[in-house]
């Protein structure tokens, strides 16, 4: 993974562990959906603008889990795509 959980912990300033396990959960959905965008994989020396793209998602889904909010999704989607367009590999897109 790209990120750790307590790198994600300080983030969110999330001080217990109790939720450590979800947290890990959606850094590996939000590392999944930035390689699938990109159409590489990323391990833990990933370029920082897809770092912070994870980092991104992983605290869009946190903080708006009970936050259907299209609006919010869109432009962290938007963000998301536009820290990753650079780190695709055009050559596995088509």
């Amino acid at each position: 993974m790209i990120l750790a959980v307590e790198e994600v912990k300080t983030h969110l300033r999330i001080q217990h562990d109790e939720e450590d396990a979800y947290i890990e959960g959606l850094i590996r959905q939000a590392q999944g959906a930035a390689e699938d965008f990109c159409r590489s994989t990323f391990e833990s020396e990933a370029p920082e603008p897809v770092r912070l793209a994870v980092l991104l998602m992983v605290s869009h889904y946190y903080e708006n889990r009970d936050n259907p909010d299209r609006q919010v999704y869109l432009a962290m989607k938007t963000a998301f795509e536009n820290l990753l367009y650079p780190h695709r590999d055009v050559d596995k897109m088509f």
